[in-house]
C-alpha cells in the first residue's frame, strides 16, 4: 500500500528505534496497520469534537485485544509498544496539527487530545491481552506438570496399591490365617481399597482439562469419570453459557470437582445437584446436597478443604461460599467473573 510521506517518516523512526518490530515481517505489517488505524481514528475524533477525544478506560476492542495477543506471541512486552507510541506521538503531532488545520490554541489542544486518544486507546486492551497470554502459558505449564503427576499416580502409585491389595486377597483365599490375623488382613485390604480410590480420584482430578468444552459440559464429562457408579448427580444450566479463559476454566473445574469429591466422601447416599447460572458478567455455580451437613464453625476448613478451594477461587477472581448445618445438607457456591481480569 502507498504510505504518505509523513507517516513513512514516522514509521522509519520507530523502526530505527525498535528494529525487532521492523525486521519481523509480521510485526512490521502489524505496526503499519496499527499506526494507520491510530492516525485515522485521531482524525475522526478531532472531526467529532473535543468530547470524543477522551480515552475510555473501559473500551476493549477485539482488534486491539488481537494485537496484544500477537505481541505476546512474538514475546514483545507492552512496554516496547508504549515506547513506540511515544515516538509516534512526538513525531506525528506537528504533522497532525498541520493536517487538521489547527490555528487557535483551543484547536491545537483538541488536536493533541485527539491524537493522544487515537494512539493510547489501544493500550488497555493490548496490556490485558498480553497479560492473559502470559497467564495462559503459565496455565499450560502448570497443567503439563499436573498431567505428569496424574500419570505417575495412575501408573505407579495406584498400580502398586492394587498389587498389594491383590496379594492380601490372594492370601485370604488360598491360605486362610488364624481368625485374628484374618481380621487384620481384612482391615488392611479395606484401607488399601480406600487409598486406591483416593489415588484414582486424585489422578482424574489432576488430569482434568476443560479442552474445547464449556465449563458445565467439562464438569459433566469429568463427573462421569470420577463417579461412574453414581446416579445421583444432576447438572443443570440456565442462561447463555460462554467460554471462560482457559486458565480460569481449569481452576474453576478443579474447585467444582473437589466439591463433588467431598460430597461423595462425606454425604454418600445423598443426592447432589449442580446448577450453573450464567447472568451478565458472571457465572454462579451451586453444588448442593441433602446429606447430613456439618457445623461450619467447627474446623470446616479441614473437612472440605476450603482453604485450598478458596485459594484457587482467589486466583481467578472468584468468590467461594460454603453453607451447611447439621441435618440440613451442604451448599458450595462459586461465583466467577466472566472475561479477562
Amino acid at each position: 500500500m502507498d504510505i504518505p510521506a509523513p507517516l513513512a517518516s514516522v514509521l522509519a523512526q520507530i523502526g530505527a528505534r525498535f528494529p525487532e518490530l521492523a525486521d519481523d515481517p509480521v510485526m512490521a505489517q502489524s505496526l503499519l496497520e496499527n499506526v494507520t488505524s491510530m492516525v485515522a481514528e485521531a482524525h475522526e475524533r478531532y472531526a467529532a469534537g473535543a468530547e470524543s477525544s477522551v480515552v475510555s478506560d473501559s473500551y476493549l476492542d477485539p482488534a486491539h485485544l488481537a494485537t496484544g495477543a500477537l505481541h505476546a506471541e512474538h514475546a514483545q512486552h507492552p512496554a516496547g509498544a508504549m515506547l513506540a507510541a511515544e515516538v509516534l506521538f512526538d513525531a506525528y503531532l506537528p504533522v497532525f496539527v498541520d493536517q487538521v488545520g489547527a490555528l487557535s490554541t483551543t484547536d491545537v489542544l483538541r488536536a493533541t487530545r485527539a491524537l493522544h486518544a487515537g494512539i493510547w486507546s489501544r493500550f488497555p486492551a493490548g496490556a490485558i491481552a498480553y497479560t492473559e497470554a502470559l497467564r495462559q502459558r503459565v496455565t499450560t505449564a502448570h497443567m503439563d506438570s499436573r498431567t505428569q503427576i496424574a500419570r505417575d499416580l495412575h501408573d505407579r502409585v495406584a498400580h502398586g496399591i492394587l498389587a498389594g491389595l491383590q496379594r492380601v486377597d490372594l492370601t485370604l483365599l488360598t491360605d486362610p490365617p488364624a481368625p485374628e490375623r484374618t481380621a487384620q488382613l481384612e482391615d488392611a485390604a479395606r484401607l488399601l481399597r480406600g487409598a486406591l480410590g483416593e489415588v484414582q480420584d486424585l489422578a482424574v482430578a489432576l488430569h482434568a482439562r476443560v479442552g474445547d468444552d464449556l465449563l458445565d459440559a467439562a464438569l459433566g464429562r469429568h463427573a462421569k469419570d470420577l463417579f461412574p457408579a453414581e446416579r445421583t448427580v444432576e447438572i443443570t444450566s440456565s442462561g447463555a453459557p460462554v467460554r471462560l479463559p482457559n486458565w480460569k476454566a481449569e481452576e474453576a473445574l478443579t474447585i467444582l470437582l473437589e466439591a463433588l469429591t467431598n460430597w461423595r466422601k462425606h454425604a454418600s447416599g445423598s443426592t447432589a445437584t449442580v446448577r450453573f447460572d450464567w447472568v451478565g458478567s458472571t457465572v454462579t455455580v451451586t453444588v448442593s446436597d441433602d446429606g447430613p451437613g456439618f457445623d461450619t464453625t467447627a474446623a470446616a476448613d479441614g473437612r472440605l478443604g476450603q482453604l485450598t478451594m478458596r485459594e484457587r477461587a482467589g486466583l481467578i477472581g472468584a468468590v467461594l461460599a460454603v453453607e451447611s448445618a447439621p441435618g440440613h445438607g451442604t451448599t458450595v457456591r462459586l461465583t466467577i467473573p466472566i472475561g479477562a481480569l
